[in-house]
């Protein structure tokens, strides 16, 4: 998208980093007026500038919002260019305003309100806004841009949870949704420090990776040892089912065979809680059955303790993915620490080295408290358990 980006001279270091992050993300960003000649020039590129955009940025502060500044005229070219604001303006709040001392133009719109990480919110915003406003010119047409990209809008400021993500199929067959790029929260302050995280867009798959794909690993391989109780599972009764008993090391190889990867502890973490902080995928309510398997004393995985995938289908997490809570536990990529750099915000990989691999999710032998989405658990490498699998991200 052609974006035009105003602020005020005082929030030009927080406007550089936001144009630094937006033309990342392929977006062709009007930010610096200081190589701009002087004179009419000036005012003539300002204008053409604004005219040309896709989406009208705009830095709401108290020295953006003083009568002489430049950002007044920027918003007047913008509003005498479109008439409306709905689906070309986005304000972004960078100091408590109140809406009485917004000009008109920007009271139209809903607000992107920054409590947090500037910079991840206004590119998760933008990254929504382009991927509604090609969604309408695929489907509708340029007619139909305003409306909906308002809508989009809205929907990701005031109802952050958002419905399931675009889905692909990876290279194993396995079907995969997208979690958009943008920030979340991470941890809880009881099992690691609340903090605000940005991770990049992601694939990641839909369900756990399952005893018939694991089973043509095997076979294709041929040099990766079985999990453990292999030899006794009936292949074809069990193919649904989610592979466990096997190691970190087998889960690694696994996604490299298939073309992917292990998620991140973060990128896990966020497919499984969306953007509203909520303490398990569904939401806040407690576990039950219809969502989880858990507390489940059965002592077969494959006969009785394990659910097929896809099968407690409430329970999905806000971008449709499933089985995030129970079942089989997780193996993630990273190693397992209990400090956080505090710098370490846009798409953590955690410690270096470590003892133990972090595992996520929690299983189905674990009671509802210990399934919920900010548990962290974690192993040696080379531990096996009959409730821990895996699921590959790209």
């Amino acid at each position: 998208m052609k974006i035009f980006l105003s602020y005020a001279s005082e929030d030009r270091p927080v406007a550089q980093e936001l144009s630094l992050a937006l033309s990342e993300q392929g977006h062709d960003v009007f930010f610096d007026r200081e190589d701009l000649p002087p004179g009419d020039e000036f005012h003539g590129r300002i204008r053409r500038g604004i005219e040309r955009s896709d989406l009208f940025i705009f830095l709401v502060s108290a020295k953006a919002l003083d009568a002489g500044s430049y950002t007044i005229n920027e918003l007047n070219i913008a509003e005498k260019t479109w008439g409306t604001a709905g689906g070309r303006v986005l304000p972004v709040v960078l100091d408590r305003t109140a809406v009485k001392d917004l000009p008109n133009f920007l009271k139209s719109v809903t607000l992107l309100q920054t409590p947090g990480n500037v910079v991840a919110m206004v590119v998760d915003a933008v990254y929504r806004i382009d991927r509604a406003r090609r969604r309408a010119l695929l489907t509708k047409g340029l007619a139909g841009i305003a409306g909906i990209t308002a809508f989009a809008i809205a929907a990701g400021v005031l109802w952050p949870a958002r419905t399931p993500g675009a889905e692909t199929t990876g290279k194993d067959g396995a079907p995969a949704v997208l979690v958009a790029a943008g920030a979340f929260t991470m941890g809880d302050d009881e099992n690691s420090p609340r903090r605000e995280i940005y991770t990049d867009a992601f694939y990641i798959d839909k369900f756990e990776v399952t005893v018939g794909r694991y089973a043509r690993f095997l076979k294709s391989t041929g040099s990766v040892k079985p999990p453990e109780g292999w030899e006794e599972v009936d292949l074809d009764r069990a193919a649904e089912l989610p592979a466990v008993g096997v190691d970190w090391h087998d889960a690694q190889a696994y996604c490299r065979w298939a073309g992917k990867r292990l998620p991140t502890e973060a990128e896990w973490e966020k497919a499984a809680r969306g953007t509203d902080a909520r303490l398990f995928p569904w939401g806040d309510q407690s576990p039950d059955l219809e969502r989880a398997n858990f507390s489940n004393t059965s002592p077969q995985a494959y006969d009785g303790g394990l659910s097929r995938v896809g099968s407690h289908a409430s329970g999905r997490s806000p971008y449709g993915v499933h089985h995030l809570a129970g079942n089989a536990a997780e193996w993630v990529a990273d190693w397992y620490g209990e400090s956080f750099l505090r710098s370490d915000t846009r798409n953590p990989q955690g410690p270096q080295k470590g003892n133990g691999k972090v595992i996520r999710g929690g299983g189905r032998f674990d009671a509802g408290d210990r399934i919920a989405a900010t548990k962290r658990y974690f192993a040696s490498p080379d531990h096996r358990s009959g409730d821990i699998g895996f699921r590959c991200a790209f």
